[in-house]
């Protein structure tokens, strides 16, 4: 197996960016702490980059993460401060579009 990099990219319900990113935070370092995460961190757009940017946009931000492995992402979501995350951030999601992806090259 080869690593795993998630791109999931989250839009908050209006006016509801703020509190879920709060939850999140409070998540980071539980996650980080797994086995098997590289990288997990939180992104936001950059205010006016310019002309190249496709902006997120105001109530949206993404999660990008760095697995070892399709194993150790799939137990990621099972785990307690996963579920209690979805639990706690269920109601401020307008929308969620989870990209799981591997290496091209």
């Amino acid at each position: 197996m080869s690593t795993i990099t998630v791109v999931a990219i989250i839009t908050a319900k209006p006016g509801q960016r703020e509190q879920l990113l709060s939850i999140a935070r409070a998540n980071l370092a539980a996650v980080r702490a797994e086995e098997g995460c590289i990288e997990y961190g939180l992104v936001v757009d950059v205010d006016g980059f310019g002309p190249n940017q496709a902006p997120m946009g105001p109530d949206t931000f993404a999660f990008v993460e760095k697995w070892v492995d399709e194993d150790a992402l799939r137990l990621h979501f099972t785990l307690p401060h996963m579920t209690d995350y979805r639990e706690k951030s269920k109601d401020l999601i307008a929308d969620r579009k989870v990209h799981v992806l591997k290496s091209a090259d």
